[in-house]
């Protein structure tokens, strides 16, 4: 079952949340350009649901969380790349080929993930 009602006369939405009758959920996206045609072209296949379908890679899930500025999407990549062996070589090659002027965003990221900014000073207490 779709988490989101489907509006069938609408034009499709890029991506659905669908839940199974044990709370399991898979994301599924619609190939609408890229690098979603790609991943889904180039993905290794999984079971979900009892079908067996394209399943996106760490290196392809960076690849999405990269063109996305939505702060959930951020924090994924960022454990992406510091609690796995993500290839990011990898990345870094097809963005070279297809989007250059997004290899300096994947390094900022990567950069700012690996090495994030301290904390801000905690306020002072207040004195009764």
């Amino acid at each position: 079952m779709s988490i989101a009602p489907v509006a069938r006369d609408d034009e499709p939405e890029p991506m659905y949340v669908l839940k199974d009758a044990r709370g399991n959920e898979v994301d599924v996206r619609v190939a609408a350009g890229e690098p979603e045609s790609t991943i889904v072209a180039e993905a290794p296949t999984a079971m979900a649901f009892g079908v067996r379908t394209p399943a996106a890679t760490l290196e392809h899930l960076v690849l999405m969380y990269l063109y996305s500025n939505q702060p959930r999407h951020l924090g994924d990549l960022a454990r992406i790349v510091t609690e796995t062996n993500v290839d990011l070589s990898s990345v870094e090659r097809y963005l070279a080929d297809v989007h250059p002027e997004m290899l300096g965003v994947l390094r900022g990221r990567v950069e700012a993930a690996r090495h994030p900014a301290p904390p801000p000073p905690r306020p002072k207490g207040r004195r009764s």
